[in-house]
């Protein structure tokens, strides 16, 4: 039986975060049923420690996932998904009450194709690069809902939303990708409709900033986009996992 809205998490290792994380997508869902919107939460876990047992708690659609690679997972779990929407989220990421309405609300215009929001990081003080880094993050996102140029190099993972059916004419996540992934996917997608902002914000752990730090953070970005348009591929040989 289809539903409106499949909430697709990919996970390797996440049993300190991802708890919270579903407990907020479990809140957002009782939000979303008394608007009549209907939704599944689905993870996909590659795990070595307890992340599968705490995902267990939350929801029963929680699938064992051997092969390496987030873009696989994802796809995996967009296979199974029978949502017309599909949300991805990163196992950190703190959503709202109203998240999913919001979501469902903007893809009332057909001419959506997909939907990013604002990203806020849940740790208080923070030092000036960091503020500095949410700033300028806050007004790209901005931008992006205007200028579609700026969507190639949009890849925040913390949480995105497309079309089940744009998803699958853009044959989903490029397994080849274990970074930009969800760039390429967002920049296809633009072929088929409108890229949104969300109303509402969510929520990040800001763990790769607070241990890469800023300068880190852009340099590998960077230079991974340079690569990725000029000489079509990474530049970096993997993505380091940070936990």
């Amino acid at each position: 039986m289809m539903v409106d809205v499949s909430v697709i998490i990919a996970s390797k290792n996440e049993e300190e975060y991802i708890g919270n994380t579903l407990e907020k997508v479990v809140e957002a869902n009782c939000e979303a049923r008394k608007q009549n919107i209907s939704a599944e939460i689905i993870v996909i876990d590659s795990s070595t420690d307890n992340t599968f047992e705490v995902a267990k708690r939350f929801t029963k659609n929680v699938h064992p996932f051997l092969p390496k690679g987030v873009s696989r997972a994802r796809n995996y779990g967009a296979n199974m998904a029978k949502g017309k929407i599909l949300v991805f989220m990163d196992a950190d990421t703190i959503m709202q009450k109203t998240s999913l309405i919001d979501v469902f609300n903007v893809f009332r215009d057909d001419a959506v194709a997909s939907v990013i929001p604002h990203v806020l990081p849940l740790y208080g003080q923070k030092p000036f690069s960091h503020i500095l880094f949410y700033v300028v993050d806050e007004t790209f996102v901005t931008l992006c809902a205007y200028v579609k140029f700026f969507i190639k190099f949009y890849n925040r993972g913390d949480m995105i939303a497309v079309r089940k059916d744009v998803f699958d004419r853009t044959n989903g996540f490029d397994e080849r990708l274990y970074m930009l992934e969800i760039t390429d996917l967002l920049r296809k997608a633009s072929s088929y409709g409108e890229t949104k902002v969300l109303s509402t914000p969510v929520f990040e752990s800001g763990r790769r900033l607070k241990q890469w730090g800023l300068l880190k953070s852009y340099t590998m970005w960077w230079k991974n986009y340079f690569s990725f348009y000029v000489f079509k591929r990474l530049y970096d040989p993997r993505y380091e996992a940070v936990r």
